[in-house]
């Protein structure tokens, strides 16, 4: 079975760090669970690269965007040439599509 590249881009890694930083001020060992429950559903990417749902959202179809849930987070990416980005993580609560469609 092929294994896929998992790539966070520049704004990803911010969104990971903000999350991380947010729950270490009221509960360390709670940010820390949300962080390995983040990258263990990425790292699933590497061998399931399809798993994540699609974005439907006609504004964002042509980018074939798909989102992948890590308990209340969601982690946006496309597969591109063998390679997974991934675009940003954010709670499912905030209304992503319009953030992604400002990127």
């Amino acid at each position: 079975m092929a294994s896929y590249n998992v790539e966070l881009l520049p704004a990803a890694y911010e969104d990971l760090e903000d999350i991380f930083d947010y729950i270490l001020l009221d509960n360390p060992a709670a940010a820390e669970n949300m962080f390995d429950k983040i990258m263990t559903s990425l790292r699933r990417l590497e061998e399931f690269p399809h798993s994540g749902v699609r974005i439907i959202d006609d504004a964002l179809k042509h980018y074939d965007f798909r989102m992948l849930i890590a308990g209340p987070y969601v982690a946006f990416y496309r597969l591109i040439d063998g390679t997974i980005y991934v675009y940003r993580i954010l709670h499912g609560a905030r209304n992503y599509i319009d953030i992604l469609k400002n990127k």
